[in-house]
């Protein structure tokens, strides 16, 4: 209950159907590298997740992964694929999850009954088109180092002795799918990056020294 109550979904609803929910859903278990559902797989409903981790990957026709979303607890997930009527990714856990199956039926049903509900669902719907956009952006305009520095301050920050720091919540190999570069390109950026006294990194911490000069890199280049 109290995941549920934690997460995007249960702040909008509302106690009421927060206990629908924990009615009315189940709990799945999967191992590390489960696949919860296949892109195109007709819809089981969507998930919260109450513990581990998730990606969300579009599969390329030589086998290869298109990272799309990186999602943990208590994240929402599938939610569009319900009106799709099909799942638009893969889902497959990167830790192991619990994760709470919440059913076609009963998301329709609350929808139609709940404004809290339904509110949240078209929000996070708009939320999704936005990030897409945004990535569109990202691939279209920013060359790596932009679309590293634009994704570093999207991330939380803190300050310690005065130094402004992130934390990384993905390995590095999953921030070089996240950000469609390898990772070669991705150890040259944060090399450039570090010898020229913007940033320092020690394992998935990242000190900004200069937060001004980074953001300017965040700038499309010109033509």
């Amino acid at each position: 209950m109290d995941a549920v109550r934690n997460s995007a979904l249960g702040r909008a609803a509302g106690e009421e159907v927060c206990t629908i929910l924990c009615h009315e859903a189940h709990v799945e278990s999967w191992r590390s590298g489960s696949v919860v559902f296949w892109e195109n797989d007709k819809p089981r409903g969507m998930f919260i997740i109450l513990r581990g981790a998730m990606k969300l990957v579009r599969q390329r026709e030589d086998g290869r992964e298109f990272l799309l979303h990186l999602a943990d607890a208590p994240d929402v997930i599938a939610e569009g694929a319900l009106y799709l009527n099909k799942y638009p990714a893969t889902g497959i856990t990167t830790e192991a999850c619990e994760l709470l199956l919440i059913r076609q039926d009963v998301v329709f049903s609350l929808v139609e009954g709940y404004a809290g509900f339904a509110r949240y669902m078209y929000e996070s719907m708009a939320g999704w088109l936005d990030r897409l956009v945004e990535k569109i952006d990202q691939l279209t305009l920013d060359d790596a180092t932009a679309r590293l520095v634009r994704y570093l301050f999207d991330l939380p920050e803190k300050t310690k002795e005065g130094v402004s720091f992130i934390t990384l919540p993905v390995k590095k190999g999953d921030l070089a799918a996240l950000l469609n570069m390898n990772q070669a390109t991705l150890s040259r950026t944060l090399r450039r990056l570090q010898d020229d006294g913007l940033i320092e990194v020690t394992g998935r911490t990242f000190h900004l020294l200069d937060p001004t000069a980074l953001k300017r890199l965040m700038l499309p280049p010109l033509d």
